[in-house]
């Protein structure tokens, strides 16, 4: 469990019940930690003071990556540069990023959190490289600007503000022919004034209702915009008649309140989620991927950035540190190492030879740049197949609210449709007919589908964004009641995705000019050994050092000081220089096996002589095991589906308490997907981090990622999540049954208000000011109830959660 009394210093969650280091000095992971010390040291700490509410955690930083991206951008004939920036949401992110930009020349930066775009106009000797690489090491990440530039929100958003303010004039207007004024000059430029403001508010705010229903009508589509169109074309229309026939404008008061509300509820209900979408760089699929390739121009060899999709068999690549391998490819180069735990999962790195054909979806984990052949068009790689935009889930689809709307739809139209003919056909009064059925659309108010569910999502996505874990798609939370079965991914999911030393002692055991070496070795290779050995030794304050180090791929990182040959590496490798030191008495030869002692796999010697040795472990997530046994206690069926090793999911499977049936090891994408397919869809919600993960994500009901530092698979994803742990899984699990409880209890409140103001509309007996009371007050009592139920004082409680009857045994 979490210490809700204990908060990190960086971004003020809980910290988690564990020993390391980092959570001993107050936070909640290595990147947080890593983020502050920054902050503080660069005399940016202000931001704490800026930042509205708590922060985002960082988790663990990203590897520094290629920004190639921003050559295309300066080549550009516009002065002006646009960038993506991803993690950027309050007044803290932009007084912290403009202070940064400050630091590396002159020029402008207009910075967008809604948007997560800025926009720089800077000359050509402005350091932007530097000033990326200042913002990035703050977890923030940059990219080149997506395709949509505007958000879809700000339109309603200047629409709802005009309402507003023609609203409160329409209440004032009204309020003095409520208290008597009946007569006079000031009464009829008071009338005027009144149905000037409902006239325009019909205008800016009641023609996207109109719009919308009139589109839903042509395709066949009973929509909930139907019954507030009918409501403010015919109470418009009657004032209107009012107005020119006897001077009096009734019901314009109500229908400029009527459309302020229900333009409200429509910008939270598309803000809520493009807010969240902007926080990841744009996804462009195929499109969005770059690589070097080195072509022949006047004689000489030149390097130039070009997209993926334009590679074909024989071009010839030049892969920097961390680039992506974007077709099946030769190397050219003597050795290579390349990371394929985006494509099988295998979290240890491969060695390759000259002549050697590396997959495309490798990574490139070496220092230094490799070239290599092309040896498909991309148009055939498997990275543009795993790449291909999958068909988008049903964000509009019905929940089950919207299909009680639309019986709420027909409701409302029948008892319209009653009024008119009784007072009209039975009564014979054709006026009062009009305004009693005027009078039953507009008090009849649909705010609990307006505006109260649309807050209750707003909140129920906020109180999941407190917790780490931002919701991408608009039916996310309906769809994961009926999930029953959790599919995770092993590498970079269950497990924090690095090596990590199993047993830090050595590194103490060392003296202080050891320590500077080995900081140096493990710092200058990029092979995830060396970074677990390198993380360990920055957390005791140990500074690495520049030192002219040789890389030999698949071994390990040497380098020759005050005429002594250090090595860090694999024992087989070190123990070349001194295979005496590296055996216990009675050992064999450490070159007939690949480890030494102690199982450890990594080793630092120096002349061939032991200095010290580590085992490397992968690492669990710090609440993994809790959280899945939580999980199963509340009856979800949790698998591990993972293209690593048999063995080693196997391990880390009984290391969580998953049965042994269902922990699949050495599954391919295509099998993943397989696995997925012959589920029941609605039931099953997957979370991976990897490529080889995406075409198993579009099988899945639902699909979730703690993948943000690539955007590959948080844009196909339901929501991604930001924290060390899985808690914010089993949170947004219990703050779905909430919300779709609360939900129910504010439709409930709505029907027992509308058979109620129905029934007096019915009689002939509403007013124009009673129905601008009743509708306000019913409002105001909806969005109270939602607020009080999801607000931000209230977590997610997981006893809500309903005990699920388990699951058939696998098959």
């Amino acid at each position: 469990m979490a210490s809700p009394d204990r908060l990190c210093r960086h971004c003020e969650l809980p910290l988690p019940d564990e020993s390391s280091s980092w959570v001993r000095e107050g936070f909640c992971c290595r990147g947080c930690k890593t983020v502050h010390g920054v902050l503080q040291a660069g005399g940016l700490d202000r931001y704490y003071a800026l930042r509205d509410g708590a922060g985002v955690p960082v988790g663990e930083l990203p590897d520094e990556h290629d920004l190639g991206w921003i050559e295309e951008l300066r080549a550009a004939p516009s002065p002006r540069i646009e960038i993506d920036v991803q993690g950027m949401h309050c007044a803290g992110c932009v007084w912290v990023i403009e202070k940064l930009f400050e630091r590396h020349g002159s020029g402008s930066l207009e910075l967008n959190p809604t948007l997560g775009r800025a926009e720089l106009l800077v000359g050509d000797d402005y350091d932007l490289e530097g000033f990326a690489r200042d913002v990035e090491a703050l977890g923030y990440r940059l990219g080149p600007a997506g395709e949509e530039s505007r958000s879809k929100s700000d339109g309603l958003l200047l629409r709802t503000g005009i309402c507003l303010a023609l609203a409160g004039n329409g209440m004032f207007y009204a309020a003095a022919t409520y208290f008597g004024l009946d007569e006079g000059p000031i009464y009829r430029l008071l009338s005027q004034m009144a149905y000037g403001a409902a006239a325009l508010a019909v205008l800016v705010g009641g023609s996207v209702f109109i719009r919308a229903a009139w589109q839903a009508l042509r395709r066949g589509v009973v929509h909930l915009d139907l019954p507030i169109a009918l409501g403010i074309l015919l109470s418009f229309a009657g004032a209107s008649w009012s107005y020119f026939t006897g001077g009096e404008a009734r019901y314009v008061d109500t229908v400029t309140i009527f459309i302020a509300l229900m333009l409200l509820g429509r910008w939270l209900q598309e803000r809520v989620l493009e807010r969240n979408r902007r926080q990841l760089l744009d996804d462009r699929g195929a499109e969005s991927l770059r690589t070097r390739r080195v072509v022949e121009s006047e004689g000489s060899e030149q390097i130039r950035l070009v997209r993926a999709v334009e590679i074909d068999a024989g071009d010839l690549l030049h892969l920097a540190a961390g680039d992506l391998v974007p077709v099946d490819a030769e190397l050219l180069d003597a050795e290579g190492s390349f990371s394929l735990d985006w494509i099988d999962g295998e979290s240890e790195p491969r060695p390759y030879r000259r002549g050697e054909v590396v997959p495309a979806g490798a990574f490139h984990v070496g220092r230094t740049a490799r070239r290599m052949r092309a040896a498909q068009p991309f148009e055939d790689s498997a990275v543009r197949r795993l790449l291909r935009r999958p068909q988008a889930r049903d964000d509009d689809g019905a929940a089950w609210w919207q299909r009680i709307a639309k019986w709420y739809v027909a409701g409302v139209l029948l008892a319209a449709g009653a009024a008119i003919a009784v007072w009209w056909g039975l009564a014979g009064a054709p006026h009062t007919a009009v305004e009693v059925a005027t009078a039953v659309l507009v008090v009849t108010c649909p705010c609990a589908f307006g505006i109260a569910t649309p807050l209750a999502y707003e909140l129920a996505h906020a109180r999941l964004r407190r917790r780490g874990l931002f919701v991408r798609t608009r039916s996310f939370l309906d769809r994961a009641r009926a999930l029953r079965r959790l599919v995770f991914d092993k590498t970079g999911t269950l497990t924090t995705g690095r090596l990590s030393l199993a047993d830090e002692a050595p590194l103490d055991a060392l003296d202080d000019e050891a320590r500077a070496v080995l900081a140096a070795l493990a710092a200058s290779n990029a092979h995830p050994k060396s970074q677990a050995v390198a993380r360990a030794l920055e957390a005791r304050g140990v500074r690495s050092e520049a030192l002219p180090t040789r890389e030999e791929p698949g071994r390990g990182v040497e380098v020759e000081r005050g005429g002594r040959l250090w090595r860090l590496g694999s024992p087989r490798w070190v123990s070349e220089l001194g295979a005496s030191a590296l055996r216990k008495p009675g050992e064999g030869a450490p070159g007939e096996d690949a480890s030494i002692a102690d199982g450890a796999d990594l080793a630092f010697a120096v002349d061939g002589e032991l200095l010290a040795r580590f085992r490397t472990e992968e690492r669990l997530r710090p609440d993994a095991a809790r959280e899945l046994r939580a999980l199963a206690e509340h009856g979800y069926e949790t698998w591990i589906l993972s293209g690593d090793a048999p063995a080693r999911v196997a391990a880390i499977a009984e290391e969580v308490g998953i049965a042994s049936e269902r922990a699949l090891g050495g599954r391919d994408p295509e099998a993943k997907a397989a696995f997925l397919r012959a589920r029941p869809k609605a039931e099953t919600l997957m979370i991976g981090d990897g490529l080889n993960d995406s075409l198993a994500a579009t099988e899945a009901g639902c699909a979730g990622t703690p993948a943000i530092d690539r955007p590959f698979l948080a844009a196909r994803s339901d929501f991604y999540f930001t924290t060390p742990g899985l808690g914010p899984i089993l949170d947004a699990l219990a703050t779905a049954e909430e919300l779709a409880r609360a939900v129910r209890q504010v439709l409930i409140f709505a029907v027992a208000y509308n058979l109620g103001a129905v029934a007096i509309a019915f009689s002939g007996v509403m007013e124009p000011w009673l129905a601008a009371i009743l509708m306000p007050i019913s409002s105001l009592l909806s969005i109270a109830w939602v607020v009080w139920r999801l607000g931000p004082r209230r977590a997610p409680a997981r006893d809500a959660l309903p005990r699920l009857t388990p699951l058939p045994a696998p098959r």
